[in-house]
């Protein structure tokens, strides 16, 4: 990173909120702030999810300022006046949707430009609603340098209710996709070719892995221990995770099947008819005690059906530990069949066997999981994805 860089990031949650786009985002700039100046504005500074109203009607009362590993931050908020002038356009957002987001951006440009000191680069990542992407498009325009988004597209995100976003990717100074099959989704929905990125997404852990502190914690002994971690929906194959335990346990009767993530209706439908001892349900746990359990596993399964990229991959990989994966465009751009790991269907027949495959041959564990942790050193360590960052910004800047 040979010189410095004055760059504005904006995003509706930023840590200490909790999730996989703050997190990313926030490794990225804490990176990239130790060589460059570097300023974040955001909504919220706590989990929330009412993408609409939290950001308008009932946006914080009250705003922090802060420093979190040297990276600055600074809140937004709206005051009562601006919150009652947007109430018919947030009443009747998603007729007018267009009307809508003007308006809001009308709103929120002037906080930007309050914090805004002068970047060279303005990079949004996308979360929730529109309004905050648009203003910071509106202030790169204004200020006449270049804008860099972050779609982090999700391949369900098609259609008229996203034509808004998917106009920003068609506006961007550059785009920055996760993965190879996002970029060419995102080529479909009409972003320049040569305005793409692609980058990548590192593991997000705790700096150190106890998987005795996991093990013993839940009385798991010395068990063979098969990981699922991530949000249990049904298209993340959980389903087929846990109905894959019953031909697993033939062979080896004592292996615990581990998931860990937010609950949803599906999975809290479907772990109401699970018992048995040797089943551990989690919802969502710390970032400790995430790391602890990869660091306690002996392979990690996320059989999803639908990824942006998967992130959790990588974090199997850093702890050494083999991945088996779904069988989609996204995930084969990720886990190298037979190398650091095998891509399923979310099949139970299949899965158990990828499963029995490894525990009955622990040097074959060991040999993907150590493959896997040389591809995150290669490609997906912090300081590279920082890099490729800031070599998107040295792109648009100079061409």
């Amino acid at each position: 990173m040979p010189y410095s860089l004055k760059i504005l990031y904006t995003i509706t949650a930023y840590p200490p909120a909790i999730g996989g786009a703050q997190l990313h985002t926030h490794k990225i700039v804490s990176t990239l702030a130790q060589t460059n100046q570097v300023r974040v504005i955001t909504h919220w500074t706590e989990n929330r999810t009412d993408w609409l109203l939290g950001t308008t009607l009932k946006a914080p009362e009250q705003v922090n300022e802060y420093e979190l590993d040297g990276v600055e931050v600074k809140q937004i908020t709206l005051t009562h006046a601006e919150r009652k002038s947007l109430i018919p356009y947030v009443a009747g957002y998603y007729g007018i949707k267009k009307t809508a987001i003007a308006k809001i951006s009308k709103v929120l440009l002037p906080k930007l430009e309050q914090y805004a000191e002068k970047p060279e680069i303005i990079h949004n990542v996308r979360m929730g609603r529109e309004g905050l992407s648009y203003a910071s498009w509106q202030l790169a325009q204004k200020l006449n340098i270049p804008f860099v988004f972050v779609p982090l597209h999700h391949p369900r995100w098609v259609g008229w209710l996203y034509r808004e976003y998917i106009n920003l990717y068609r506006q961007a100074d550059a785009v920055i996709a996760l993965t190879q099959v996002e970029k060419q989704t995102l080529i479909e929905l009409g972003a320049k070719e040569d305005n793409i990125f692609v980058t990548g997404i590192g593991p997000l852990l705790a700096s150190d892995g106890d998987g005795d502190r996991f093990r013993n914690k839940y009385s798991l002994g010395s068990h063979p221990m098969v990981l699922f971690l991530g949000q249990k929906y049904e298209y993340k194959g959980i389903e087929a995770f846990i109905k894959s335990a019953e031909t697993v346990w033939a062979k080896f009767p004592e292996t615990r099947f581990v998931a860990i993530g937010p609950r949803t209706k599906f999975s809290e439908k479907f772990f109401a008819e699970v018992k048995d001892r040797r089943i551990l349900e989690l919802d969502k746990v710390s970032l400790e005690e995430k790391t602890d359990a990869l660091a306690a596993c002996d392979l990690l399964c996320v059989p999803s059906m639908q990824e942006s990229f998967g992130g959790v991959y990588t974090e199997a990989w850093m702890m050494k530990k083999p991945a088996i994966g779904g069988n989609i465009p996204a995930i084969r751009n990720v886990i190298d069949e037979g190398v650091n790991g095998f891509l399923v269907v979310p099949n139970p027949s299949q899965i158990a066997d990828k499963i029995i495959e490894l525990l009955n041959n622990p040097s074959l564990c060991i040999q993907l999981g150590e493959a896997g942790y040389q591809k995150v050193l290669e490609h997906y360590t912090w300081e590279k994805l920082a890099e490729k960052t800031k070599s998107v910004y040295t792109q648009v800047l100079h061409g």
